[in-house]
């Protein structure tokens, strides 16, 4: 079954598609291609290391608002901002890989586009109800 597919016949099962990350968000196309509402600490790729207060208070409200069981946060990332608002709500946080760097543990292992995007696959699986 093609990935893309795969993808499209999970989000149809899904009722809510709001995910919350507390990181970077190089994931635009992805979103807008799958139908999901998505906020995140950082606009795109930016370059900034700690977002304001408001915007903290804001994720976790939309936790909050919309029962959000996980806050997302992409490879490489210290996570703090997404401890922090999964600790204020008691959600959990799960990695989304954003398939732009990979560490040489992962290349050693095989990993590949595909293998990635079929691990974040699982973790929405996880995670989205």
């Amino acid at each position: 079954m093609e990935l893309d597919k795969k993808f499209r016949d999970f989000f149809e099962t899904v009722d809510n598609k709001t995910m919350v990350f507390g990181d970077r968000f190089p994931l635009r196309y992805f979103a807008d291609e799958y139908g999901l509402d998505c906020y995140a600490a950082f606009p795109g790729c930016s370059t900034q290391t700690e977002p304001s207060a408001a915007t903290i208070a804001f994720l976790t409200r939309k936790v909050e608002q919309e029962k959000l069981g996980t806050v997302y946060y992409i490879e490489f990332s210290n996570h703090l901002v997404a401890d922090s608002i999964a600790e204020a709500t008691g959600a959990q946080t799960a990695l989304f890989h954003s398939c732009h760097n990979v560490s040489q543990a992962d290349m050693d292992a095989g990993a590949t586009y595909l293998t990635l995007m079929e691990g974040n696959l699982e973790t929405l699986k996880a995670t989205m109800k």
